[in-house]
């Protein structure tokens, strides 16, 4: 339910069409095809006011007022008798299925007893006086309507509503941390830590996580805020808070990098309610999302797929759960927090992800002369690590992609190719694998052939990148640059006299959607050789190496221009 404050112009003129004999606020449906309904007080004499929704820039609904210009008043029998409003063909259109308001006066009207609606007359100054009351009321129901919701309540209207889930201002005084959270270095898979996960020192202070956290895999650490559990809690010293009060799966370590400090004046309105929001989740029951944020914060479980009606039946709902740890006593407590949130009534289908074994074959070309058997192993077991981690994180449904595994294995600067091949149990070898819904990956063993070496070539040319770009979704320019410069490098490695390079082909090769939008128009690749140079723009040129020529990259410059797409 939504609800929305009348305008005082709005009342006015409504109050005077009634006084004169009209007809206010009648409702049509705009049809996809054809002409709206007839008006229902008709025949009509004229239209007064009409408003609608009209398709803004881009292409949300905008309200709009249809003047003389957008309609005519037409007789549907052509009989003379006005019926019917018609759009025309020049003007602003409503948009199909939208609701149109009219206020219009029909030909036959009974008397009017009031006629002086002049301004300042006693009847209109009357009339004015009522509808400013009226506007008032409207706007302090908006006040009413507005302090029922965390997302519009201020003040103690918003305490009022936080005390519903058990949260309450904290005052000035209060002690508040910053804690941070470090993953084992092993533990595959995103790590969730829900809001109120309590953390204390060795004399007992706790102190309670104020929002949710999710650990992704390429992720070693990751902070967030936490407060006192009373105002008497004490303040602790640098690193002193590194006791977690229940064991997470996945995290090695929590500390407070700084000490802690004591709030100088009373939570803001906008901090307590990001803090209420995280222990709103946790006191939900019976919503898709209550269950998919308790069954995430389960430790061993590594996402969660839920689907209404899966057999077209009402009150059924499909849970499929993947776990990054896969034990007996992952499934009981999965299956407690499941009986605990889902609705009285509601039938749950457990459709549990099947793991789906697959091995994987890195085959390595070492720059240079590669590097003395000993020193092997610190270029492949980071690279293993580094595939374990993202192949095991993957949720059902989701692709295995290759550009994303060999920028994984091009990590290190004594890579000079790669190539990553999967095989999956009883399956064929391939560089990108497709799960199937309720179907997740479990990696069994990471191979590594003898690499092959390639001696430097007699001539370098450096490749440097200029990509402007739009972050999307909470991309950081942190994260955009690292994935990047992994992606031109394994865009680079490739030139060869049959692999020639070109913008169009860089962009094909680094693209993520999910992540960012490279402004293709504006994006730049130069080659550097000797003292010669050529500069590449989309659509204009390729760089074609010759066979003794070797490439480096050089700078990768992102540029984030303000904005979203």
């Amino acid at each position: 339910m939504t609800y929305v404050p009348r305008l005082y112009d709005e009342i006015v003129r409504d109050q005077l069409t009634t006084l004169t004999g009209g007809t206010v606020r009648e409702e049509l449906v705009m049809p996809a095809t054809g002409d709206l309904p007839k008006l229902r007080n008709r025949p009509v004499r004229r239209v007064s006011h009409l408003d609608g929704q009209v398709a803004g820039k881009d292409g949300k609904p905008l309200a709009y007022t249809f003047g003389t210009a957008d309609f005519v008043l037409v007789s549907s029998n052509n009989d003379g008798n006005l019926d019917l409003i018609r759009f025309r063909d020049g003007g602003r259109r409503p948009i199909a299925g939208s609701t149109l308001v009219v206020n219009y006066y029909p030909i036959q009207t009974p008397p009017v007893p009031l006629t002086d609606l002049n301004v300042g007359s006693v009847v209109r100054t009357l009339v004015e006086s009522v509808a400013r009351e009226l506007a008032q009321t409207y706007q302090q129901l908006q006040k009413v309507y507005d302090s029922a919701y965390l997302d519009t309540a201020q003040g103690p209207s918003l305490d009022r509503v936080v005390a519903l889930v058990g949260v309450s201002r904290l005052p000035a005084g209060h002690p508040v941390v910053k804690l941070r959270f470090s993953r084992h270095a092993d533990s595959p898979g995103q790590i969730t830590l829900p809001a109120g996960t309590a953390v204390t020192d060795a004399s007992g202070n706790r102190y309670l996580t104020a929002a949710s956290i999710t650990i992704e895999p390429n992720e070693t650490s990751l902070e967030v805020l936490a407060v006192g559990e009373s105002s008497a809690t004490k303040p602790v010293l640098e690193n002193e808070l590194n006791r977690l009060e229940q064991a997470i799966a996945g995290v090695s370590i929590v500390a407070n990098p700084e000490a802690a400090r004591a709030l100088s004046a009373g939570e803001s309105d906008d901090d307590l309610r990001r803090r209420a929001k995280g222990a709103l989740h946790g006191a939900v029951r019976g919503t898709v999302d209550a269950i998919r944020f308790g069954l995430l914060s389960v430790p061993g479980v590594k996402s969660v797929d839920i689907t209404e009606l899966p057999n077209g039946i009402p009150g059924e709902l499909s849970v499929a759960i993947a776990y990054g740890s896969d034990t007996p006593e992952v499934r009981a407590e999965a299956q407690r927090r499941l009986d605990e949130l889902r609705p009285a009534g509601v039938r749950i289908l457990r459709k549990d992800a099947a793991s789906l074994a697959v091995r994987v074959l890195v085959k390595l070309t070492l720059a240079g002369a590669g590097v003395p058997s000993s020193q092997l192993a610190s270029v492949t077991d980071p690279i293993g690590a580094a595939l374990r981690d993202y192949l095991n994180g993957l949720a059902p449904g989701s692709t295995a992609r290759k550009s994303k595994m060999q920028a994984l294995a091009l990590g290190d600067a004594r890579v000079h190719d790669a190539t990553v091949v999967l095989q999956p149990t009883g399956g064929a070898e391939t560089e990108e694998l497709v799960l199937a819904p309720g179907q997740a990956i479990a990696v069994t063993s990471v191979e590594f052939p003898a690499p092959a070496a390639e001696r430097a070539p007699a001539i370098t040319a450096k490749v440097s990148v200029i990509l402007p770009l739009h972050l999307i979704g909470v991309t950081t320019e942190a994260d955009a640059t690292d994935a990047l410069t992994k992606s031109v490098a394994a865009y680079v490695a490739k030139g060869a006299p049959d692999l020639p390079l070109s913008v169009d082909g860089l962009l094909g090769a680094v693209r993520d959607d999910t992540r960012f939008a490279i402004i293709r128009a504006e994006a730049v690749l130069t080659v550097e050789k000797g003292d010669r140079f050529s500069q590449l723009v989309d659509g204009s040129g390729s760089y074609t190496p010759s066979p003794n020529e070797g490439l480096v990259v050089g700078n990768v410059g992102v540029q984030v221009r303000p904005g979203t797409v």
